[in-house]
This record gives C-alpha cells, structure tokens and sequence, in this order.
C-alpha cells in the first residue's frame, strides 16, 4: 500500500516538473532553421541581451516569494493563489458533499475501534489491527483532502477571503484591480513575519558579537559584552511577542473560521487524535484461541460459532462502508482534476499563442503568466495528493478486509464442521444407551420371573441409563469443568439443604430394599400404623391399613403412605415378620386356686395344648427350617413352653406356643373347646381352675 502511495505522489510530482519545464523552455525564443541554412543563434542572443536585466530583477524579485511560499501552509499556498476560472463547479453542492463525505469518515473511524472478532487465530489480530491503521489515515487523508477542497472552493469565489488565510494575490492581468483593506488575520500574519524576521536579524547580530567577543581583549571587551547583553535582551523580548502573537493567531484562526473550512475544522475537533502526525498504539485484541474452541463443548463451540457469524456480517458492513466512502472521494476529487484540466488547457493555449520578442514588457507578461500557471499547477497538483492517497488508501483497506473475510468464512467452516461432528457424536452416544436400555428391559421381563427382583433390576436399569446419559450431556456441552465444579457445589449445596428429606429417603430406599428390608405382601408396624405393604417406591412406601388386636386383623380400606426416611427416625420403629416364618406365639393363662392339687388340673391343660399343637406342627418346623436356611445360621426351635407362675393375682399357670397367623384363631377356639371339655368330664380339674382360661397373642402380629 505505501508503495503505491509513493508511486502515486512520484508520478505527480514528475508530471508537475515535466509541465514547469514544458512552460519554461516554451517561454525561451525558438532556434529554428532558416530558409539559408543558418539559424536564428545570433537573433536570440540579441533577445536574451535585451532581456536579461529585466531577467535578473524578475528572479531577484522572485526569490522571496518562493522563500514565503516554502514557509506557508498549502491552504495558505492555494489561498495566494489568483482567483481561479470556474469550469461548472457547484461550490455550495459540492461543500455539502464534503462534509456529508466527512461524517461517513468518521463513523467509519469510529467503528473501526471496536473490535470484530473475539474467537480466531493470531493472524486475525493483524487483519484488526492493520484495518484500525487504514481507518485512521483514511480519517487524515480525508480531512486533508477537505481543507485543500475549501481553500480551492474559496478561490473560485470572487471576493470572498478564505478566513486564517492570507489576502488572494490579484490576477496577472487585471492591473487597475483596487486593493482591499486587509483583515485582522492578514495583519497579525504580517507583524508575526516582522517578528520572525527581526528574530532571525538579532540572532545573526548575536552570533556575530559572540565571535568578536572571543578573540577581544582588554578594554574592547566591555563595551562589546553590554551590546552583547542588550541583543540578548531585544531577543527575548522578541521571542516573547511572537509567542503572544501565535497564540492571538491561533485563537483567532478558530474564532473566526466560518463556511466550509469553518465546519470542516469543528469536524476535526470530534476526533483531535486524526490531527496529530502521531497515533497512540492501542493494544492488540485479545482473541480466544480457535484451536481450543473446537476441542470444546457443544455450548462453546455454538457461541463461537455466533461470534464468528457476527464478525463476517461486520466485515461485510464495513465492506459496504468502503465502496461508499471510495464512491464520494472519487466524486470528491472530480473538481480536482477539472481544475488541474483547466490550468494545462490554460498552458496549452499559452504555448500556441505567438509571442512577440521585440517587446520587451511583453516578454515579462508572458514569463509572469507562465510562472503564475506553473505554481498554480503545483499548488492544484499537491491539494490533489491527499485525495488520490484516500482512494488508493480505500482500496488497500477493501483489499484487507475481503483477506480478513476470507479467513473468518474459512475459520466458521471449520467450527461448524467441528460442532455437527460433536452433535452427531453425542446423538450416537444417546442412541447406543437408549438402544442398550431397551434389551436390558426385555431381557429383564423375558428371564426375571419375580415381580419384586424384575423391580429392582429395572429401577437399577434406569438410574443407570440417567447417569450415562447426563454424562454424556455434560462432557458433550460443557468443557470448562473448574467454572463446572464451582457451580456443582453450590447447586449440590443447595439441593441437599433443600431437599433432604427426600435424599433421606432415597438414601432409605437403598436399606429398606435389602436383605431384611421390606417387600410387597409383607405385614409390618410403623408409628403404630399395621398394615399389608402393596408397593415400595424410590421416595415412600404404601401399605393397606389393618385394624384388630393380636393376630386378628382386617383391613380398613385406607391406604397409608410413609416416607423412607421412617426408617432412620427414633421414635418410630418399624415391626415386620422374618422372611419365612407365618406364625406368632399365643399365651394361655390359667389361674389356680392356692390349696387345690394344681398338678392333675397342669398336665390336663398341658395335655389340651399339645394336642391342638400336634395338627399344625410340622408347618411350624418347616418355616423354622427355611428360616434357618435363608440366615444360615442355627435358630432355636419353636416349641410348647408351659410355666408355673406365682403373682400378685395368686398362683396361675401359663402356655406358650406357635399358631399360624392364617388359622391363628380357629387354633385358639380349638384350643379352648378341648379345655372347657376336660373341665367338665374331669372334676379335679375343674375344682383346681379359679377362672376361665385366657388365650393372648405374646407378639403383636
């Protein structure tokens, strides 16, 4: 890019040298060949001898113009220039362009500070940081181009002094032009160039008494180090009026600029940065490392994804922004090189006119009018520079943004590449448990008779099935596993402070589903409640409410519903029968009377109870067997235990045994009849009994 700027300002520069010379050696008196075969050397030797006095007071007189115009601004320089021919140009249309153009240049600069892309590679930071650089001197160039358009546009005003510059010099060929007054600005120019150059007389002055000063001795050193003192002096003195005078200068140039220069420079104001030759560096975007974003989760990968989606719309706008802002310089620089048509086409005719060498005024005319042309040119052809070096500072900025938009389009084929890969990955992992989870169920409900096992396998079946699938949703959406930690410990925190009865009793869950743990159609007492368990679920259980006393219960129709936590509760013991055993123990009582014979009326009774005993007693060994069994360890044998007991009551005489809970009533009446018998057909007995016997469940059922 900066090399086509500098071939660009070569190119102008030579094409104006190329045209001075054009002009100077046409202004020369031409060495042509005669019709004698001799040429007309002496005839311009003579001319050149006429004219070379008027020559040397012409140069001589224009030596200090060009020493004023190296030292003047190029506003300054068009503004000194004659009042230019108007080739069709709307000033007034063309001021409004500029300063819409300005305005567009601005946005564009303003945009260009906020950063693009957050996700890409490192040469990502260099397309950003390069189209930052092009935005600024686009916003320079630009402002430069303006200034030079409004110096110029004032120039084509007849009569209208452009402001803060110098008053316009008169046209080479109106002589009789009377002479405007000059304004504040012209004269604080004039006192500074005073000052300036008394300035540079005492600093001569100074310099020279410095060198007389030392090689001075004795008493010619005194008087020349006072004058050395009062130079110093008048110097500083010097020094400080024109330092007051730039400054009333400088106040003056912005109070007083109005019109298009005017609002140009107010323009500028709103980004002073664009009028410094030097641009604070700012730091170079941090960008998240594209390589690590695709060996990220699903949700990363998405929003990087939308990153890098947004960053090429943005590119795309500021593409858009380019073709504009190259469309209106173009236009801009229109006028330009109308005006500079215009000068060579003034050239041109210069050089076909005839000249007249005899006449000595005229041959000043000419040499003035084409030394007017020549700077005017030069003046027309660097006020252009600026506008040429936008367009091409434009195309270079489209040129790297269309680079950079390649790349991002490449980068977001990448990541979407690398985020499909990922979904179907997970969607195959799903869809492997899933398809695992369904032969697990009909593998279980083909080979797994029992109801409470098959439960069991299929509630394993699926906390196992939600914990693969969670993780495979974790490790596929989410790969910033610190923040992850972080924020499973509070969510882990705040579920088990929120909701730890309910862990309590799937924690309970675990104990009551074991080896001595509960199973539908067991009967069990809890919190006082018996009943007939009809389901265990993960959280609670359910039972069916039994109502009775002893063995002798039937249900209520209700349905109670008990937490699993129950079972880790104090004041709540939970009561339930041994895994193969269907039978409790009943009590008989029987009270004697203190001075009959107790003995006949104990084994009577005794006699009774064994006997009912004997019908249903190998039903009883059998559980006592499996119950061994199924604890593998040896439990002693249920059997009759007949007891003599002395209480306050008196004496009585007691019989523990096993029943059947299913028959543990029709066991008691039988037991009863056989004793109510013997009581009748046997009179000791019944002399030795004090009230009727009394059967009791010892356990509650």
């Amino acid at each position: 890019m900066r090399n086509r700027i500098q071939h660009g300002m070569k190119f102008a520069s030579s094409a104006a040298w190329k045209f001075a010379a054009l002009l100077i050696v046409s202004s020369l008196p031409a060495v042509s060949q005669t019709s004698a075969g001799t040429t007309a050397t002496d005839t311009a030797k003579t001319t050149s001898a006429a004219t070379a006095a008027p020559a040397n007071a012409t140069a001589q007189s224009a030596a200090p113009a060009k020493s004023t115009a190296s030292t003047q601004t190029l506003p300054q320089q068009i503004a000194s220039l004659p009042t230019l021919a108007n080739p069709g140009i709307d000033t007034a249309a063309q001021g409004k362009a500029i300063l819409e153009h300005l305005n567009d240049v601005l946005r564009f600069y303003r945009a260009s500070t906020t950063q693009i892309q957050k996700v890409g590679e490192p040469s990502d930071a260099l397309y950003g940081e390069q189209a930052s650089q092009h935005a600024a001197q686009i916003g320079q160039t630009a402002f430069q181009s303006a200034r030079n358009l409004a110096a110029l546009f004032n120039r084509l005003q007849p009569g209208n002094t452009p402001s803060g510059g110098s008053q316009p010099a008169e046209d080479a060929d109106s002589d009789d032009a009377q002479p405007q007054e000059p304004t504040t600005a012209q004269r604080l120019t004039a006192a500074r160039a005073r000052v300036q150059a008394r300035i540079a007389d005492l600093s001569a002055q100074d310099a020279a008494l410095d060198k007389q000063i030392s090689t001075a001795k004795g008493k010619a050193l005194a008087p020349l180090q006072q004058r050395d003192e009062q130079l110093e002096g008048q110097l500083e003195l010097q020094k400080a009026m024109l330092d007051a005078m730039t400054r009333v200068s400088s106040m003056a140039d912005a109070q007083t600029a109005t019109g298009l220069v005017g609002d140009v420079e107010r323009l500028l104001r709103a980004a002073p940065e664009l009028a410094s030759a030097t641009r604070p560096v700012a730091a170079p975007p941090v960008l998240e490392s594209l390589s690590a974003v695709r060996d990220s989760g699903v949700s990363t990968q998405a929003i990087a994804l939308f990153q890098l989606l947004g960053a090429r719309k943005d590119i795309d706008n500021r593409i858009h922004d380019l073709d504009a802002l190259k469309k209106q310089a173009t236009d801009l620089r229109a006028p330009l090189l109308s005006l500079l048509r215009s000068t060579i086409q003034q050239g041109n005719a210069a050089m076909q006119a005839p000249a007249n060498l005899s006449d000595a005024e005229a041959l000043r005319a000419t040499r003035k009018h084409y030394d007017t042309l020549s700077s005017t040119f030069r003046v027309l052809s660097t006020a252009t520079l600026p506008s040429s070096q936008e367009v091409l500072l434009l195309e270079s900025a489209r040129a790297n943004l269309t680079a950079w938009r390649t790349v991002v389009n490449a980068e977001y084929s990448t990541l979407l590449r690398a985020l499909l890969v990922r979904v179907v990955s997970i969607a195959v992992a799903l869809l492997v448990l899933f398809i695992v989870s369904g032969i697990w169920q009909r593998l279980t409900v083909k080979y797994v008779r029992d109801i409470r096992r098959r439960r069991q396998i299929l509630i394993i079946r699926r906390i196992v099935l939600g914990f693969l699938t969670g993780m495979v949703l974790i490790f596929g959406f989410v790969t910033q596993f610190s923040s992850l930690a972080t924020f499973a410990g509070f969510i882990t925190a705040g579920i088990a402070v929120g909701l730890q009865t309910i862990l309590l009793s799937v924690a309970a869950y675990f104990f009551i589903v074991g080896r001595y743990g509960v199973r539908v159609g067991d009967r069990i007492t809890v919190a006082g409640v018996t009943g007939d368990v009809i389901e265990v679920g993960l959280v609670r259980f359910y039972m069916s409410e039994l109502t009775g006393t002893g063995t002798e219960f039937h249900p209520t129709g209700r349905v109670a519903v008990f937490a699993n936590s129950v079972l880790f509760q104090s004041g709540t013991p939970l009561y339930k029968q041994m895994p193969g055993t269907e039978y409790a123990w009943h009590e008989l009582t029987v009270k004697l009377k203190p001075n009959a014979d107790y003995r006949a009326a104990t084994d009577v009774i005794l006699r009774a109870v064994t006997n009912t005993y004997n019908t249903y007693r190998a039903a009883i060994e059998a559980q006592h067997q499996s119950v061994e069994q199924w604890m593998d360890a040896a439990v002693e044998q249920p059997g009759i235990e007949p007891r003599l007991q002395l209480t306050d009551a008196g004496l009585q005489y007691a019989v523990l045994f096993p029943v059947e809970i299913k028959n543990a009533s029709s066991t008691d009446e039988a037991m009863i009849h056989a004793l109510l018998h013997d009581m009748e057909n046997n009179e000791a007995v019944k002399n030795a009994i004090l009230a009727p016997p009394q059967v009791k469940a010892v356990v509650k059922g």
